[in-house]
């Protein structure tokens, strides 16, 4: 709130739209939800065998990782979820490993969502690790 950049034209627009729209109240809501629906997809996620939760899911993020400390199975299973078009997942690099990262944010987002896209991700692991 204090730097330079929120002070050039329309730089703080967004943020303030978001709050006039929603309140704080809102917000809040949006936030927790957003929360628990990332909680959601990591309790999903753990337990189907092969898929590795790297965080601790506090926020709104996940870090995950496929097969046995194995970067290449990580990266065909986010091209796999990228292609199949249910969800987006992104790759990216977190301590030297190949891992998908997931960030749970827009302001439709539900739990319902958040298990669908979790099965999503599921269904393109088993199908990575069943193609060999």
């Amino acid at each position: 709130h204090y730097v330079p950049e929120l002070s050039r034209r329309a730089r703080g627009f967004a943020t303030w739209a978001i709050i006039r729209h929603l309140g704080r109240a809102g917000l809040t809501a949006m936030v927790e939800r957003h929360c628990a629906v990332a909680s959601r997809m990591a309790e999903l996620l753990r337990a189907e065998p092969g898929i590795e939760v790297l965080n601790d899911v506090v926020l709104n993020q996940l870090i995950v990782r496929f097969g046995d400390d194995d970067d290449a199975r990580t990266k065909q299973v986010i091209a796999r979820i990228q292609k199949d078009g249910e969800c987006f997942a992104g790759g990216a690099l977190w301590r030297g490993q190949q891992v998908m990262r997931l960030s749970v944010i827009g302001w439709e987002t539900t739990i319902a969502e958040g298990e669908r896209a979790a099965q999503a991700i599921i269904r393109a692991w088993r199908n990575v690790h069943q193609s060999g």
